[in-house]
């Protein structure tokens, strides 16, 4: 995990606020909410994403946001294949197959699994917080 920068503090304090705030908005039933997570997320990493997980991610928000995308299917099917093969994955990968992935709705283990991954993938407290904010009603950043 990439706390070397990170108060274990400050983490724990975000994560449990996290899981307070999913506790009660019934986000576990939303179709969309895990992936709009996921793809706050995958936007505060920015270039880190590189040119196939910037083309997924893009994918993913307009498949998700608008309810359409050309190509979806086809970062759907290519990130599938990544996840078969779990040697090679990278916190990054994790994080755009959830932007992608039609898994259910956003609990509090599917929140926290995502913040661990964002913090794995190198995204600081701060950043990780104001994805939250934008992505789940009732979480302000900060």
């Amino acid at each position: 995990m990439n706390i070397e920068n990170v108060s274990s503090e400050r983490m724990r304090h975000l994560i449990d606020g996290l899981d307070e705030v999913l506790d009660v908005a019934g986000l576990e039933r939303s179709n969309t909410a895990r992936a709009k997570l996921a793809i706050a997320l995958c936007d505060h990493l920015g270039e880190r994403l590189g040119e196939d997980g910037l083309a997924a991610v893009n994918a993913a928000r307009e498949f998700w946001l608008r309810g359409e995308s050309v190509e979806y299917n086809r970062w759907f099917d290519l990130f599938s294949l990544r996840m078969n093969d779990q040697r090679m994955l990278q916190s990054i990968d994790r994080l755009v197959w959830s932007s992608l992935a039609q898994s259910g709705g956003l609990d509090s283990y599917a929140g926290e699994y995502l913040v661990l991954e964002a913090f794995d993938a190198g995204l600081g407290v701060d950043d990780i917080s104001a994805a939250i904010a934008e992505a789940v009603p009732g979480l302000s950043a900060g």
